[in-house]
């Protein structure tokens, strides 16, 4: 079996970059191997992951390193899934346990004793963070470890716990450099391929409202030609910077900010970087809209034409919002 190893050092002593890197390794479903040593199971995804956290980890003057491994046996590759085993068992426990401690706090509602409104609202909102930290552990299941069903069953618990409490099943709502737009008309840009959102997102963004006349390559990285503008792509002005995905580049590299943009690019975060950092209730739903084309076209022209009408859609929807 194949598996990917990110050495890194973190050449700081401000302990918020030790804890958002723990963080986005978690989030990414990495497995602490040795002191410094994060793995992860060979996909081009989890590639991605670990490729955007060592470039995060260079931008704040830290070092990184990846390297893919062919394991030499099948014993060693079932003491890596113990591994994976062990941390996605005690995440599951801990929805159970936040489940169990959700139950008590709202169990004492009934018919009889009305739950307020604000507590209402307050309950469904922290049903949500907890349904989507479940979703995000299931995602890195990669060996379905022991704890998944008993997760599903008490979150499963709390949902028809509040039904009970509300007349119907709705969850309330609750790069630094300047570039001139001048400098970058009747381009080809170029990113790599298989597009999913930050690619896609990106690629829109650019055609809208930097570049009218843009055309688009999608290659491997090693046969994109010098002469296009890379983006979405390791180690390029247009890309990944500090904890930006590549559309918050381009929005702050082309001082862009349109309100529906910015709306649009917290989506984009939420779902690329994969640390709810702006909480973004459509993130789920795009998220699996735009992996549904790409399966499905598996031609990245094609995805981009039917991508833009979804984007172009959503921005005149969030703009009058």
């Amino acid at each position: 079996m194949k598996w990917l190893f990110l050495v890194h050092r973190i050449n700081t002593l401000n302990s918020k970059e030790r804890v958002l890197t723990w963080r986005l390794t978690k989030k990414a479903g990495a497995v602490l191997y040795r002191n410094s040593v994060y793995v992860l199971p060979y996909s081009e995804e989890c590639l991605e992951d670990f490729q955007w956290l060592a470039q995060q980890i260079k931008d704040n003057k830290g070092e990184a390193s990846i390297f893919p491994v062919e394991s030499n046996s099948r014993e060693e590759d079932n003491e890596l899934k113990r591994l994976f085993n062990s941390e996605r068992k005690k995440d599951y426990n801990n929805i159970v346990e936040s489940c169990d401690k959700f139950k008590k706090r709202i169990g004492k509602y009934n018919s009889l004793l009305a739950i307020s409104p604000t507590k209402l609202k307050k309950a469904k909102k922290d049903l949500q963070k907890l349904s989507e930290v479940f979703s995000g552990i299931k995602k890195v299941d990669f060996f379905s470890a022991n704890g998944y069903t008993e997760a599903k069953n008490a979150i499963s618990e709390i949902k028809a716990l509040l039904q009970n409490l509300t007349p119907n099943s709705e969850v309330s709502r609750p790069g630094k450099i300047k570039y001139s737009i001048s400098d970058y008309q009747k381009k080809v840009w170029a990113t790599r391929r298989n597009i999913h959102i930050d690619r896609l997102a990106s690629a829109w963004l650019i055609k809208r409202f930097i570049d009218h006349k843009a055309r688009f390559i999608f290659e491997k990285e090693t046969e994109i030609p010098d002469y296009a503008v890379k983006f979405d792509i390791m180690g390029v002005a247009f890309g990944h910077h500090f904890d930006n995905c590549t559309f918050e580049t381009l929005l702050s590299s082309f001082n862009l900010k349109d309100p529906a943009l910015q709306r649009i690019s917290k989506i984009v975060h939420d779902i690329d970087i994969k640390d709810n950092k702006f909480e973004s209730e459509e993130a789920a739903g795009i998220d699996c809209i735009v992996r549904a084309l790409s399966e499905y076209m598996k031609d990245d022209h094609k995805t981009l034409e039917t991508g833009f009408i979804l984007f172009d859609s959503l921005y005149k929807y969030l703009g009058k919002r």
